[in-house]
């Protein structure tokens, strides 16, 4: 095949590559971009806590770029999410994303123990992927997106910016709602910044009725509401939606974000249904797996 697999050799042209191989629905990877210039930022800036030569294997056919792996690594914790297998039109697709996985795990240094895919239920060939590798299926999720229209009025009565007396509240909310997710409570509260808000709402005698947290990327034209919460005794009152358009008018307040996106599991109808009629279409379906390194199975 004549393919040689290195780290990337130019992560301009990579991000080209993971552009064009991300839009594409039998590809996609809900933890990749579909912008190359927002992927050339995140892959330069804010991907791994390893060196980007460290963290992506990349396979090159006569100098072009026809594969790559990308590790998303947490040192803390050994965990990893997967960019890929991006494979395009070459001749034996699985012997070149085995090729790039051997690379890619040499190439981090690390004995890392659990590997995360989130890809879209078109994507057949990463979804088998995964599965020959030991991973076993955990959820499938919709990733909505709400584009910017007319400004409406928000009702933010009882909804504050999160300060430091709100953690044990927002830490016991969040454990309970969320207590298998990708951000946990302190590193929520580490992320925090002018870009990176957290809102809590609360009764006028201060009792926790909920929260929602957003982060904005005006260079890159959008927001995303990562987490929205609401307290068991007050469900069913229109706090939901409450909380939603207020982080829809807090992200839309930047003049340069035009989208918003958020990600839901497919079977939480109610919420669907929530999001829907403030004006959120589904985007992609995609389907979440996990490998764990050290449960009996062998990475080939």
């Amino acid at each position: 095949m004549n393919i040689l697999i290195t780290p990337p050799r130019n992560r301009q042209a990579l991000a080209a590559f993971l552009e064009e191989m991300n839009t594409d629905q039998t590809k996609h990877v809900g933890y990749c971009g579909n912008v190359k210039e927002e992927i050339y930022d995140t892959i330069s800036t804010d991907f791994s806590d390893l060196d980007v030569d460290q963290s992506f294997a990349v396979a090159y056919q006569h100098d072009r770029i026809v594969g790559a792996i990308g590790l998303d690594i947490d040192e803390e914790d050994l965990s990893a999410e997967v960019w890929g297998p991006f494979i395009s039109d070459v001749a034996d697709q699985s012997s070149v994303a085995e090729e790039l996985w051997r690379k890619v795990l040499e190439f981090s240094g690390l004995q890392l123990s659990n590997f995360y895919f989130f890809l879209s239920k078109e994507n057949r060939f990463g979804q088998q992927f995964a599965l020959a590798h030991g991973g076993v299926e955990n959820g499938h999720h919709s990733i909505l997106l709400a584009k910017k229209s007319d400004k409406r009025d928000v009702d933010g009565s009882g909804i504050q910016l999160y300060m430091p007396k709100d953690y044990q509240d927002f830490k016991e909310l969040h454990e309970r709602e969320f207590p298998s997710t990708y951000f946990n409570a302190e590193q929520i509260i580490n992320r925090l910044s002018d870009t990176h808000k957290l809102f809590i709402a609360r009764t006028s005698d201060g009792k926790m009725q909920g929260y929602v947290y957003v982060e904005a990327q005006p260079t890159h034209h959008e927001g995303s509401i990562e987490y929205i919460a609401i307290s068991n005794d007050f469900r069913k009152q229109g706090l939901g939606t409450k909380l939603l358009t207020f982080a829809m008018q807090e992200l839309f307040q930047h003049d340069t974000i035009e989208e918003i996106s958020l990600c839901v599991e497919s079977a939480n109808e109610q919420a669907l249904k929530l999001y829907q009629a403030a004006g959120f279409e589904v985007l992609h379906e995609l389907i979440s797996y996990k490998i764990n390194r050290f449960s009996g199975v062998v990475l080939r």
